[in-house]
């Protein structure tokens, strides 16, 4: 079995581990998910699946030996070997820890790129005769003349505009009923009001959230209006063969992520420094885009919303998602606005410095943390 597909209409890279304990093999995992140029998938280690790549932990116990064998046994997949002193193996082709996503994918590209010799050449055609050659360079018009050197694509730069900002109150109406119910340890249910549906049904006392919808029908439930939706004592599903099971933690996770729809919450100032007090464990909830470098960043130094757009250049609506679900676990540290000082004024230089490409010895998170250090 592997990991669900995150890029619809990209076939599956899959990719075997070896020498990696469950928690390496979850790191790796939670990379893969966040990682939105290609399909990564990582293998179970019961899949008799052949792979397309297989990534090896040299420093394990067994890491060493297993990627021999592995070598041994299938000369043709391209095999990445991680290790802390790559110089002690240059029978692989090895990338030094810590890894970074920066350096790993990168990586992986370069190994899974067929080799020249190997690459599969196109058929020839026949040439074309002299005159016809002629006339049909004559009529083709310069910027239709095909070149083969390709630029690689610009990310977009994140437009942001705190004037436009949409906010949310998560302390009134569906979620703060919600909350309530869980704190007093009443088994409600969520019903659309429209149909009689029941979409959640909460179970305090046993940790658990029954769902009959997936993330994608909540989100366009919650779209379509919150007054749709009424919370019902006692609410069970009659029929469980279409209901899925799920963690309050899980469950708190998503519904809050999905309630802000790329609005801020209005517990959290725009500008005033917020933190995570701890990492949220994100192999186990529902993946938000840019939850690994938004998580990464704010767990080691306070900042603002505002500043962490502009620092990370992420898109608005992906931290406010982020920072609306960590803060329904109670994972963040914010104030007021009243009574805190304001946050340093960044030089324009300084912005420029931490958004210049990294020194290949130093990772992104860093440079920025170097850059806001006592914020």
């Amino acid at each position: 079995m592997t990991d669900k597909a995150q890029i619809a209409g990209t076939p599956s890279i899959l990719v075997r581990g070896i020498g990696l304990d469950s928690r390496k093999e979850a790191v790796f995992r939670m990379a893969f998910r966040m990682n939105r140029r290609a399909n990564y998938s990582f293998l179970e280690a019961d899949d008799r699946q052949v792979p397309d790549a297989a990534i090896a932990d040299l420093d394990s116990p067994d890491g060493l030996a297993e990627a021999k064998k592995f070598r041994q046994e299938h000369p043709e997949i391209p095999l990445l070997a991680t290790t802390v002193v790559p110089n002690n193996f240059p029978q692989f082709v090895t990338l030094a820890k810590p890894i970074r996503m920066e350096t790993l994918f990168p990586a992986l590209e370069q190994l899974l790129r067929p080799s020249p010799t190997t690459r599969e050449l196109p058929p020839r055609e026949p040439p074309e005769p002299v005159e016809q050659a002629r006339s049909s360079t004559a009529a083709a018009s310069p910027a239709k003349i095909p070149t083969s050197v390709q630029q690689p694509p610009v990310r977009e730069k994140p437009s942001f505009d705190p004037n436009q900002i949409n906010y949310f109150d998560p302390e009134q109406g569906l979620l703060a009923l919600v909350q309530r119910a869980i704190r007093d340890q009443i088994p409600v249910g969520i019903v659309d009001r429209r149909n009689g549906r029941l979409l959640w049904q909460i179970l305090p006392e046993q940790e658990r959230v029954d769902a009959s919808v997936s993330m994608e029908e909540a989100q366009a439930i919650f779209r379509e209006g919150e007054e749709n939706l009424i919370l019902r004592d006692g609410a069970s599903f009659t029929d469980n063969k279409s209901v899925h099971s799920m963690t309050l933690t899980e469950y708190l996770w998503q519904i809050h992520a999905i309630a802000a729809d790329g609005r801020l919450s209005r517990k959290i100032p725009l500008n005033r420094p917020v933190k995570l007090r701890r990492w949220p464990n994100l192999t186990r909830l529902y993946p938000l885009p840019e939850a690994l470098r938004l998580a990464a960043f704010l767990a080691r130094s306070p900042a603002s919303p505002a500043l962490t757009i502009r620092m990370l250049q992420v898109h608005s609506q992906a931290l406010f998602n982020f920072l609306a679900a960590a803060d329904a676990l109670q994972l963040l540290e914010y104030s007021s606005a009243a009574g805190m000082a304001s946050e340093p004024a960044i030089s324009s230089d300084t912005l420029a410095e931490a958004q210049r490409p990294s020194p290949a010895k130093r990772g992104l998170l860093g440079r920025l943390l170097a850059k806001i250090a006592g914020l």
